[in-house]
């Protein structure tokens, strides 16, 4: 009997490969954080090049307000060097998807056409191949 912790890691790779072929990131303004539609999630990269992600974020004067792994952070926009969000991909999606069907689809012929070859007549009347009876 097979251990579901074998599965573990095959499910998490697949998963990673999904959201990565799935979604790209792509900078943003200052100004796309604020009200109507802010992300949930934006990715910052300070001047020391250190990245930190921070969920439901807002712009509130000079400060990006928002919750840092689990905790209320404000960091000073004057260390933001980019801002960064993670949004679907539609062009990668359709590329995987394609992908996967023809790795579906060379599966299928691989393993269905396993018959035996047509060798004519000449076979059944000999017993021999096609060139050493015809």
């Amino acid at each position: 009997m097979r251990s579901p912790l074998c599965a573990l890691p095959v499910g998490a790779g697949t998963w990673l490969l999904l959201t990565a072929a799935c979604t790209a990131m792509r900078p943003v303004e200052r100004a796309d954080l604020s009200p109507p539609n802010p992300p949930s999630r934006v990715w910052v990269t300070r001047a020391d090049h250190s990245t930190v992600v921070v969920d439901y974020p807002r712009v509130s004067a000079d400060s990006l307000i928002g919750v840092v792994n689990g905790w209320p952070e404000r960091l000073p926009l004057s260390e933001v060097t980019v801002l960064r969000v993670r949004e679907p991909a539609p062009d990668r999606t359709a590329g995987l998807v394609f992908l996967g069907a023809m790795g579906v689809m060379a599966l299928v012929v691989h393993f269905v056409d396993k018959t035996e070859p047509d060798t004519g007549p000449c076979v059944a009347i000999c017993g021999l191949s096609a060139a050493a009876c015809c």
